[in-house]
């Protein structure tokens, strides 16, 4: 499926969503050879003895923008999710680190699941302000397949509701489908972060 069927499908009028993103791929898989076309040379996959996660006294030194403007991060396969992988390490980063909002990126595992019939299903989500929420006026609803799945918790909401109210165009995608995770971030983002994964 090309980028224009991505977004065909994206703007199909399901529910007021902002814009949802389909990735090309369903089934993803990390892979750890020489990106030939950037002449990047891939981390190694760490011994299964070592660390799996970013150690929090680098999240500094490395979650900073390339000097391209997209982060040193892309996503990959983890107990059968996918995960924020930092590029230089190979090891995971947490879909709320507290770093990401200046790479552009908005994750959150999402609030109140339980209580809606929505179910993620790792790929395309739509985000939907709500504005009228008794609970929060800068409520982000996160959808999939036009049924609610789940809410961003209040701080990241307060932050993501100015970027779209403001008419960002940002997308999303579930990385996780239990508890639901999502990523939020511009379209040239959220394909920088899938780069180097197989198709289905």
């Amino acid at each position: 499926m090309g980028w224009l069927d991505t977004i065909r499908n994206a703007l199909r009028p399901a529910t007021p969503a902002v814009v949802a993103f389909r990735p090309e791929t369903s089934t993803l898989t990390p892979t750890h050879e020489t990106e030939s076309a950037r002449g990047e040379e891939r981390p190694q996959s760490a011994p299964a003895n070592e660390r799996t996660y970013l150690p929090q006294d680098r999240h500094a030194e490395l979650l900073q923008p390339r000097p391209d403007g997209m982060p040193p991060l892309r996503l990959a396969r983890h107990n059968g999710a996918l995960w924020l992988q930092e590029d230089t390490t190979g090891l995971l980063i947490n879909v709320d680190n507290r770093y990401l909002p200046r790479l552009g990126i908005w994750g959150a595992k999402l609030r109140g699941h339980n209580h809606y019939d929505g179910k993620a299903i790792l790929g395309p989500a739509e985000l939907v302000r709500e504005p009228d929420n008794p609970h929060d006026p800068n409520a982000v609803a996160v959808y999939a397949g036009g049924v609610m799945v789940g809410h961003y918790n209040k701080g990241m909401a307060r932050r993501l509701a100015k970027l779209l109210d403001g008419g960002e165009p940002l997308v999303a995608c579930f990385i996780e489908v239990d508890p639901p995770k999502v990523l939020a971030a511009s379209q040239d983002i959220i394909r920088y972060l899938y780069r180097g994964l197989p198709d289905p």
